[in-house]
């Protein structure tokens, strides 16, 4: 009944080693994949970011051709409306100096008006001396005969046309004064005015030049501005993209150093599990080594017998634990959910080529077990790393059922396995749970089942 006892107990524990999942660096890898997704969000961050500034830079360029071409216009028309000031100068001096020559004529004229008023005026007051006109009347009425009256008409007649005239001329050259005057002080206020509006239009063009050479200014400053941040973005960019691959590189050691501890472990865990055995098989025949001495009356055959039985169980229980059962040529489904993709040639989801689907795809929501299809020996266990004969597959399960019979569960979530390799599995046992790691577009299943290490079709197994 002992002997009974402690085998179970040995079993228990045994089972309890082998099934007893190994995550040494579960926590580690998590953070890593954290780590480099975070990386890779905070890249594309700083992409769209120098995207925008590329966009800005772009714009601001084209502002600037604007602001250079208008600055170009702007000093042009500068230059263009200076030729008119210059132009219109020039007419004002010459107009002046027509003016100079105007003045020295009014001057001229206004002497030659004054002595035609003064001999006007003497005229007149000899006239008002003499009465009105009569001085005229008495000049002809002196004349002693006909001959000397009609010269003296004719004399008379005479100094009247001729005052007469002066006062025609007096009055034209008046007014010829005047049309001078108005004339040159005309022309000289319309040169003036358009000098004015020329200058003017000169000043606002001055003005502008200045508000586009300030403009031209700042927007060269903002594209400085850009260009350093930038320059600041491509470096961070070019920090994060090291970054990303420096962890990317330590995510692949870490699945393979996790690997690599799972097995350790599982090498482990079967040894300690051998070594529990033997103990106990010791332990058995040591306890029947003593009850033989103390049975005094049974014969030494009976004893020998009783010595050697506990070695043989153990050997047997030992070797049933080891040996791996046969399937026979049915497999239960794996896990729930529908086919989505079967034993077939097609285009694959991730890579694009068009290559053989060696297996099932198996697909539904949720957390969803994955069982052993048959009895059998974990084979692996673990993360399918480039290189290790199982890359892209994810964390996946292979199982080996003996009689040339073997299974494959890829994609399981991370951190779901609940075997090692070298360890003994039920059929319908939990193995994982399923997933979408490795090379995967969504959780599923892909189930394979090989004969003699040669993919089949799971088909007509299940």
């Amino acid at each position: 009944m002992k002997k009974k006892l402690v085998s179970g107990v040995l079993a228990f524990t045994t089972a309890a080693l082998l099934t007893q999942p190994v995550n040494v660096l579960a926590n580690d890898i998590g953070g890593m994949e954290s780590q480099k997704k975070k990386i890779q969000e905070q890249r594309s961050s700083v992409e769209n970011s120098l995207g925008q500034k590329n966009s800005e830079m772009e714009h601001l360029e084209t502002e600037s051709q604007n602001v250079a071409s208008s600055l170009e216009q702007v000093s042009k028309q500068i230059k263009e409306t200076n030729k008119k000031l210059e132009a219109e100068q020039v007419k004002i001096t010459i107009e002046q100096k027509k003016a100079k020559q105007l003045k020295s004529e009014i001057a001229d004229l206004k002497d030659e008006i004054k002595q035609r008023k003064g001999v006007l005026d003497k005229r007149a007051r000899a006239i008002q001396t003499n009465g009105n006109g009569q001085g005229y009347l008495n000049v002809l009425l002196q004349a002693e005969d006909f001959s000397d009256f009609v010269g003296r008409a004719n004399i008379v007649k005479q100094i009247v046309n001729a005052d007469q005239e002066i006062m025609k001329k007096q009055k034209k050259d008046q007014a010829l004064l005047k049309e001078k005057q108005d004339a040159s002080l005309k022309k000289l206020a319309e040169l003036n005015q358009l000098a004015t509006q020329i200058a003017v239009t000169k000043n606002n063009l001055v003005s502008q030049k200045a508000e586009q050479d300030d403009l031209l200014l700042a927007l060269a400053t903002k594209k400085d501005k850009t260009n350093k941040e930038k320059a600041i973005l491509e470096t961070e960019r070019a920090n994060l993209s090291a970054e990303e691959q420096k962890v990317a590189a330590n995510l692949t050691a870490a699945y393979a150093e996790e690997q690599r501890k799972k097995e350790e472990a599982a090498k482990k865990r079967l040894a300690e599990a051998k070594r529990q055995q033997a103990l106990a098989a010791a332990e058995a025949r040591a306890k029947t080594v003593t009850r033989k001495a103390e049975t005094t009356t049974r014969g030494n055959s009976v004893a020998k017998s009783e010595a050697t039985a506990p070695v043989e169980s153990a050997a047997s229980s030992a070797s049933s634990a080891s040996a791996p059962s046969s399937s026979g040529s049915m497999f239960i489904k794996p896990a729930a959910g529908i086919l989505t993709s079967g034993f077939s040639e097609r285009t694959n989801p991730v890579t694009g080529q068009y290559e053989s689907h060696k297996g099932q795809d198996i697909s539904t929501g949720g957390t969803v077990p994955v069982s052993a299809a048959a009895s059998g020996t974990v084979v692996f266990a673990g993360y399918g790393a480039p290189g290790s004969g199982y890359g892209g597959y994810g964390y996946v399960v292979e199982i080996d059922h003996g009689n040339g019979y073997q299974t494959l569960y890829a994609h399981m979530r991370a951190g779901s396995l609940n075997v090692v390799a070298g360890q003994r599995v039920m059929q319908g046992q939990n193995i994982g749970i399923m997933g979408s790691t490795g090379q995967s577009t969504g959780q599923h299943l892909h189930f394979e089942i090989h004969q003699n290490g040669v993919p089949i079709n799971p088909a007509p197994y299940l």
